[in-house]
């Protein structure tokens, strides 16, 4: 065949070709009545969206770290990630929701309830603005470090809430933080303005996960995954391994997966693919019911 008629069989294909289309990120902000105030979020829309009006989708709730915002989605390659596995068939056609928890490492403390904000406010807000699928069955939960903390921790004390959750580098700790444990200055700084100074140990307690898994159901409790990275420099290993200990006296199923790693960006995006994957199969495609 001559460059000239390969050039010409390659631009024949490409035309006729089905491009397909990529998914939106778009900014949106809602009023919370638990705080007072508007708050933004980011949510990450499937490329089928805007083109099946009539069609409905699970959603899944994605918690950022300390000092980060709703960009992190976008910004530390996570929604790449997402795109990925949706251009190969292996995570279903959903909505991915990333809210502002600011530094309040998502607990109603010391500045503004923002778990009510979480648990409340927004999802009512999603399910009123966007088509998805109401309910629990059709909702995941992903948590990284700060957000992490906050996912395990509303998966054992609200588990009618989501029906799978998934965490990267949670903060679990065996006792309340203190720079003695690795946390620096500014650490400190986010702990004491949500958990007072000195933390109040009432309060730490009534949203520690560790505390919350000893009083988990068997029955009740979302489908769990969750890993961190064997070398965190937290130490948060350590409460990775007693997690499980706490859920198997208790009977309640879960993955746990501790490969070798540091706490960050670079260890969650090694560790997304198989949280993602195990979020899409407990949410799975759900039936369009309409506008």
């Amino acid at each position: 065949m001559t460059r000239g008629a390969l050039v010409s069989g390659v631009t024949f294909l490409l035309a006729g070709a089905t491009v397909l289309a990529a998914a939106e990120l778009r900014p949106g902000s809602f009023r919370s009545a638990a705080l007072g105030r508007d708050v933004s979020y980011l949510v990450d829309l499937p490329a089928s969206y805007d083109a099946s009006p009539g069609r409905r989708y699970p959603v899944l709730y994605v918690l950022h770290g300390l000092f980060e915002g709703p960009g992190f989605w976008q910004q530390r390659g996570l929604a790449a990630v997402a795109e990925r596995l949706r251009g190969r068939g292996a995570l279903p056609e959903l909505l991915v929701v990333a809210v502002d928890g600011g530094n309040s490492f998502f607990v109603d403390g010391r500045t503004g309830r923002y778990r009510e904000m979480l648990t409340a406010d927004l999802i009512a807000h999603v399910e009123a603005s966007y088509r998805v699928v109401p309910g629990v069955s059709a909702r995941g939960l992903l948590g990284v470090s700060m957000g992490g903390y906050a996912a395990l921790s509303i998966a054992f004390s609200r588990p009618g809430l989501f029906a799978a959750v998934a965490t990267h580098s949670a903060m679990l700790l065996d006792r309340a933080p203190s720079a003695g444990q690795g946390a620096g200055r500014w650490q400190m700084a986010a702990f004491h303005a949500v958990f007072g100074d000195p933390i109040d140990p009432g309060l730490w307690s009534l949203n520690d996960p560790l505390v919350w898994a000893r009083m988990a159901d068997a029955k009740a409790a979302p489908a769990l995954y969750f890993d961190c990275g064997a070398d965190d420099r937290y130490g948060l290993a350590s409460g990775h391994r007693e997690l499980p200990r706490i859920l198997g006296e208790r009977h309640v199923p879960h993955t746990l997966e501790l490969p070798p790693g540091d706490h960050g960006y670079a260890f969650v995006r090694s560790r997304l693919e198989t949280s993602l994957v195990f979020l899409g199969r407990a949410l799975g495609e759900r039936p369009s019911t309409g506008d």
